[in-house]
């Protein structure tokens, strides 16, 4: 049990919330209602937390403990008893329950029961088995960024809490995949300067009908446009945009005069 205790005003913002039949210092009771919305929605792939958000509960004031344990409680009792399990069985006479035969029709609720959960179970091994293979064929010959990139779809998909096993995989740290995720607006700002000095790049790539490497590019911008840049970013553009300046390929005639020179 949770040892958080809620105050006045915490306990008043619970009892508004339809789901909630009672509250107080130190628990809650919920209706039977939102427990099978909460199972129907878990069962759909949605984490606890996003269940109590949606169905108008605060995080802050629940505390995430409390939700995981609730989520954990519910989901033994649906497994084992089916819709029947979650109900309060706190209302009814508190004696000790009969062991008598159950009926076809629970039989059949608590088969079903279990059937749902094993088929999210395999759907959710399933997806995360596709994406383990897509990630380990293409992490291989990608950089940091784009493992980063692609371990953000993957959380998107649905694997939002398998983030430290998708880092491991592609052998890249998890701080450096929540920093790649907080400096997006940095990349953003990034990639519009790179398309600007690229343009001009180009320009001065193509300047007079001939290509031109990087020393070249320099000096061009320099005297023409009257613009510097750095030569390690010249080259780093030229490397992202494929310009390449062709290398002059030596004279073999010249090549063969001196290697018999050599042998003389």
């Amino acid at each position: 049990m949770s040892k958080k205790h809620f105050n006045l005003y915490e306990q008043e913002q619970l009892a508004n919330n339809p789901y909630v039949l009672r509250v107080s210092e130190k628990s809650i009771t919920y209706a039977d209602e939102f427990k099978r919305v909460f199972i129907d929605q878990y069962v759909s792939g949605r984490t606890p937390r996003e269940i109590f958000e949606t169905s108008g509960f605060q995080v802050e004031i629940l505390g995430l403990k409390r939700i995981e344990q609730c989520a954990d409680r519910w989901k033994k009792a649906y497994e084992k008893d089916g819709i029947t399990g979650l109900a309060d069985s706190r209302k009814e006479a508190v004696l000790r329950p009969s062991k008598r035969d159950l009926s076809p029709e629970e039989i059949i609720a608590r088969q079903d029961a279990k059937i749902r959960l094993l088929e999210a179970q395999l759907a959710y091994v399933k997806k995360l088995d596709r994406n383990e293979r897509r990630l380990t064929a293409n992490g291989k010959i990608l950089n940091p960024s784009d493992c980063f990139n692609l371990i953000q779809e993957a959380v998107q998909q649905g694997l939002g809490r398998m983030t430290r096993y998708l880092c491991q995989l592609l052998d890249v740290s998890r701080s450096g995949f929540y920093n790649y995720l907080h400096s997006a607006d940095k990349r953003q700002e990034r990639t519009l300067a790179d398309e600007q000095a690229g343009a001009l790049i180009k320009k001065a790539f193509h300047r007079r009908g001939y290509k031109k490497g990087s020393r070249s590019i320099k000096m061009t911008l320099q005297s023409e446009y009257d613009t510097c840049y750095n030569l390690k970013r010249i080259q780093r553009l030229m490397k992202k945009f494929d310009l390449v300046c062709p290398h002059r390929k030596p004279n073999p005639y010249r090549l063969m005069t001196k290697a018999t020179l050599e042998h003389r």
